[in-house]
């Protein structure tokens, strides 16, 4: 019974030591804790009075989009000349494309921007590459006397349908260029003429039977820039001239890919005829047919 004694002396002692030191170690982990604050709330003291001696200066951003930082300036004023920009260059150009057609200004346009391409323009069709204010007045106004291709496929359409043979010539001498005769086809062929939309080629030839009208009426076509190879009427930039079947045939695709077609059928515009096949286009996509099987509309 003694020997229990020391033992549970020690177990005390030792629990009593252990207590001790968990109450030191808390105060000293206090202390430390206090002592980290503090530093911490000096440092932000520190930072917030540098703040107010040193403010912050924003970084100028990299991001500059070219249409906010960079508006389009304006340099319009007579003479025109290469580096202008504004509504009258703008304006000479609409012109230019107006009377001689969309091939004068082919990459950039009616841009209001006199570069180079408008320099080369102006030079091929024999105008000056400064223009003052009368050469202005004579380039814009030409253009508003041109013709209005919607009344000329109306007026020829009048005059196609009641053998007017005057009246289809005096209509084909106010177009001058191969941009004329798609503009005026392309409100012609709206009329359906016969029942059947035409282009303007067709549409007239076939109207007139009498071989020295159709001759006369080819020969306005060849003045604009049509060419003709004895058998149907071409142009380069033109829309192209419709396909339809004269009887059942195939379509070929690839080599080995065809489909057979009914007759009286439309397939596409053609694109090109060549040793007895003709390639034709059908929404964005190319086929071949024998010549010998289609006509044209």
């Amino acid at each position: 019974m003694e020997k229990e004694k020391p033992n549970k002396k020690k177990k005390f002692l030792l629990i009593g030591l252990g207590v001790a030191a968990t109450g030191l170690l808390s105060y000293f982990g206090w202390e430390y804790y206090q002592k980290k604050k503090k530093e911490k709330e000096g440092n932000a003291d520190d930072s917030s009075s540098d703040t107010d001696t040193q403010p912050v200066i924003p970084q100028k951003s990299t991001f500059a989009p070219k249409f906010f930082t960079q508006p389009q300036t304006r340099n319009d004023d007579f003479p025109l000349k290469k580096g202008s920009k504004g509504a009258k260059v703008k304006s000479v150009q609409d012109a230019l494309i107006a009377k001689n057609g969309k091939g004068i200004l082919p990459r950039y346009g009616a841009d209001g921007d006199f570069g180079s391409e408008m320099v080369t323009a102006l030079k091929k069709l024999n105008l000056p590459d400064t223009i003052d204010e009368t050469t202005y007045n004579v380039i814009v106004q030409s253009s508003s006397s041109s013709f209005d291709a919607g009344a000329l496929a109306k007026a020829l359409y009048k005059d196609a349908v009641n053998k007017n043979i005057n009246g289809v010539i005096n209509s084909l001498k106010k177009m001058s260029t191969k941009d004329d005769y798609t503009a005026v086809s392309n409100e012609f062929k709206k009329l359906s003429l016969r029942g059947v939309s035409q282009t303007l080629v067709n549409g007239l030839l076939g109207s007139f039977p009498d071989e020295n009208q159709k001759q006369q009426i080819r020969l306005e076509f060849s003045r604009m820039g049509l060419k003709y190879d004895g058998k149907k009427w071409s142009l380069s930039g033109l829309d192209g001239f419709k396909v339809i079947t004269t009887e059942a045939t195939t379509v070929w695709r690839t080599p080995n890919e065809g489909a057979k077609v009914p007759a009286k059928m439309i397939l596409g515009t053609e694109i090109a005829t060549s040793k007895g096949f003709t390639l034709f286009e059908n929404n964005g996509r190319k086929f071949i047919v024998k010549t010998s099987t289609i006509k044209y509309l």
